[in-house]
């Protein structure tokens, strides 16, 4: 039987070679008129399967490999003891066998959960969204003990913390982006994944976008821009060679705090429903901004230098660049379908996707301007009426709403955008959340002292890159629709 660095190194050459076949097939069907046939979809799958499950193989017999690593790095750990024994003096010790202390934690009985939790939902590795919400808030109370020492004090929190998390009551907080020193108090990585659920169900910036993990504060990438050409020679003649194109997309990330303010009344009797409150005030403010910088920054520093969607859709000419219209008059009330067909006829077919495409605006929007279109184009009864749209759907499209687009018409604003925006936007997630408390900090001018309230800041650091999104005379994999200018 195969060495396992044998199999390791066999299974590799699997993977590799079944996705550089996948990325060639996508790759030349990218340069055709058909695109990706559904013939090539499924070879494309079946490779990508294949990498699966050569990628699962490797991962199991790592673990194997490391776990055999330990067990042999365990023998060789022990002493040999013969040198003492033989010069033992027989006395008779009792040898008391070990007990197991580290029973399963469970949620004290004295604990109260208060309503339904909004925040936490969903089991995950066995734990229950009480037991997670429970989790997160004994952390958050610690952290408020140590924060704010004379007004708090948590010992059941600060004890769970300590036991679970490693939680050291006298770590200092640095935030510093070259803070090396081990001195941030993150939150911790179990809690990670919760969080960012929460964001892309609030935002929908994480749910479009290509999302890239940061492992460090700058991230690059490779992007294709352009392939290989194909010539037709003579017999014995020499192939013209040609070059496939290539530049980078980079990502920095930016550190990003939000405040908010929560009631000062905690116990710890009180800690799940605290979690669960905490958990969704923080997840919802960075949700809210990054979805800012995603569809609205404009580069200056109230949007960490990000440039979003719609300015970056501004900078064409509406009407003239594919796949971003202009609209029949500069008010929601004088736009037409065939406005809104323009968008979707501008969409290259290699971003046509079938579940990656979406259109993105306000609600009011959506309901005053694409759900009118909609019912005016007839075939509607008294039941579509009465019940309402039953999905939001436009032109066989899904529609996702937006907050921070526009509700209100205005000269030359891009009041939707329409594409494949995975293809074309980065979504850089540097996952090194941080929260502190306070309260004496100032709110909207207010004093929290004066008003008895407590101040949580949440910190993060992301970034974003809208990299595709067309040219005057190319279509991308981004496009949208314009008011007119007057």
């Amino acid at each position: 039987m195969a060495t396992v660095k044998a199999q390791l190194e066999e299974l590799s050459g699997v993977r590799e070679d079944a996705l550089k076949e996948a990325r060639l097939i996508v790759d030349a069907a990218q340069e055709t008129s058909e695109g990706l046939t559904d013939e090539l979809q499924a070879k494309v799958k079946e490779l990508t399967e294949a990498a699966d499950e050569a990628d699962e193989a490797i991962k199991e017999l790592l673990a194997r490999d490391e776990a055999s690593s330990a067990l042999i790095a365990k023998i060789d750990s022990f002493v040999d003891h013969k040198p003492a024994i033989a010069n033992a003096r027989g006395v008779h010790l009792h040898n008391p066998v070990a007990e197991d202390t580290q029973a399963k934690w469970k949620i004290p009985a004295t604990v109260r959960r208060f309503g339904t939790l909004r925040n936490f939902t969903g089991d995950v590795d066995g734990t229950t969204p009480e037991e997670r919400a429970y989790r997160f808030g004994q952390y958050a109370m610690a952290k408020l003990s140590c924060d704010l020492p004379g007004r708090y004090q948590f010992r059941q929190a600060l004890n769970f913390a300590r036991d679970h998390f490693g939680f050291q009551p006298t770590a200092i907080h640095g935030e510093g982006a070259s803070d090396t020193s081990g001195a941030h108090v993150f939150v911790p990585d179990e809690f990670g994944m919760d969080l960012i659920r929460l964001r892309e169900q609030y935002g929908i910036a994480r749910q479009v976008f290509m999302t890239r993990s940061m492992s460090s504060d700058t991230r690059t990438d490779p992007r294709r821009t352009g392939g290989l050409t194909a010539y037709f020679v003579g017999e014995n003649a020499q192939i013209t060679e040609s070059t496939a194109a290539y530049d980078s997309v980079t990502l920095t990330a930016k550190k990003l705090a939000a405040i908010t303010r929560m009631s000062n009344e905690l116990d710890e009797d009180s800690v799940i429903n605290f979690g669960d409150e905490l958990a969704g005030e923080i997840s919802y403010a960075f949700a809210n901004k990054e979805d800012e910088c995603a569809f609205n920054g404009d580069g200056t520093s109230t949007y960490g230098g990000m440039y979003g969607i719609r300015p970056r859709l501004a900078t064409l000419t509406a009407g003239t660049a594919p796949g971003f219209g202009v609209g029949t008059g500069n008010a929601y009330s004088e736009l037409v379908l065939t406005d809104f067909e323009y968008v979707v006829g501008g969409l290259p077919v290699y971003a046509d996707v079938p579940g990656q495409v979406s259109w993105i605006c306000h609600k009011t929007f959506f309901h005053t301007v694409m759900v009118k279109l909609a019912l005016a184009a007839g075939g509607v009864n008294s039941t579509e009426i009465v019940g309402g749209v039953p999905r939001q759907m436009f032109l066989g499209y899904p529609v996702r709403f937006s907050q921070v687009f526009p509700s209100t018409t205005a000269n030359d604003q891009v009041a939707v955008i329409f594409g494949n925006f995975s293809m074309g936007a980065s979504f850089g997630d540097r996952r090194n959340e941080s929260i502190s408390f306070s309260d004496q900090a100032y709110v909207n001018g207010q004093s929290l002292w004066e008003r008895d309230q407590l101040a949580v800041r949440g910190t993060e650091r992301f970034d974003i890159n809208v990299h595709d999104f067309g040219t005057d005379t190319a279509a991308g994999p981004i496009g949208g629709l314009a008011m007119a200018g007057s």
